[in-house]
């Protein structure tokens, strides 16, 4: 709808126009019972790219509704960061850290010696802070300084003015890299119920991701290992593996 609205405004405007000019549309000869013609394209169907989705349902709310848009790259986020935000009112002043997250606010100042700094805005999933960057850092970093830019950042914890901020010392960029390790789950087949197989295969389906499946199977012939096509690989997100440990016991979990 939104892709359609200058058009309809516009086509709305000139119907106005036209009736208080007193004119009107050969259209409007024509019989009630006949549809008029469209005044605007087919309003499309698909929806908008998930950045471009979720920066403006951040503009217009101040929230994210369908997602937040670090939750693809927690873990990765994570990996490389050595505390979330909420973590760093535990910390001690001065301490210094690594955190990574989204820039969802930034506001230029200029130091009384006429020097740039910047004031970013750096939140993830578990919140924010305010994060100060002074002009020996930010010349080195100005590129990377843009609203919802991701980034990792390294600076000390500063609490002289009664709130939390952190210093930053090193800014740079966080790349995801996608992940595509592989499942490897542990079956008894000399005690698992027949179609066992079957409702594996219709749980990874639930869950589709870039993963391949394997399944080590212990039979009465000894140890084989089972493929999964590429068909079926999986998402190995936490609540997969809640549900293979209901259908295949704890133990099938590595």
């Amino acid at each position: 709808m939104l892709l359609v609205l200058e058009q309809a405004v516009s086509w709305g405007q000139k119907q106005q126009a036209d009736r208080l000019a007193g004119q009107g549309s050969i259209f409007d000869l024509a019989p009630v019972e006949d549809e008029k013609p469209r005044h605007h394209p087919l309003t499309p169907t698909e929806e908008f790219e998930k950045t471009e989705l979720l920066r403006m349902e951040k503009e217009v709310l101040g929230l994210y509704v369908t997602e937040h848009p670090l939750s693809g790259v927690r873990d990765q986020l994570r990996r490389k960061s050595d505390a979330t935000i909420a973590e760093l009112e535990r910390r001690r002043d001065g301490e210094v850290i690594t955190v990574g997250g989204i820039v969802a606010g930034m506001r230029h100042q200029t130091t009384k010696r006429g020097d740039a700094m910047v004031f970013l805005r750096i939140e993830d999933v578990t919140g924010g802070i305010e994060t100060v960057v002074f002009n020996s850092t930010y010349d080195k970093a100005r590129e990377l300084c843009t609203t919802d830019r991701i980034l990792i950042v390294k600076g000390r914890i500063d609490r002289k003015e009664g709130e939390t901020k952190l210093i930053a010392m090193e800014i740079a960029a966080f790349e995801a890299v996608p992940e595509k390790r592989e499942v490897r789950l542990r079956i008894d087949a000399t005690k698992a119920a027949a179609g066992m197989i079957r409702e594996l295969a219709a749980l990874i389906r639930d869950f589709p991701g870039e993963s391949p499946v394997y399944a080590d199977l212990i039979t009465s012939q000894g140890k084989k290992v089972y493929a999964f096509g590429p068909q079926f690989k999986v998402q190995p997100a936490p609540d997969f593996y809640a549900e293979v440990k209901m259908l295949l016991g704890e133990s099938a979990v590595a």
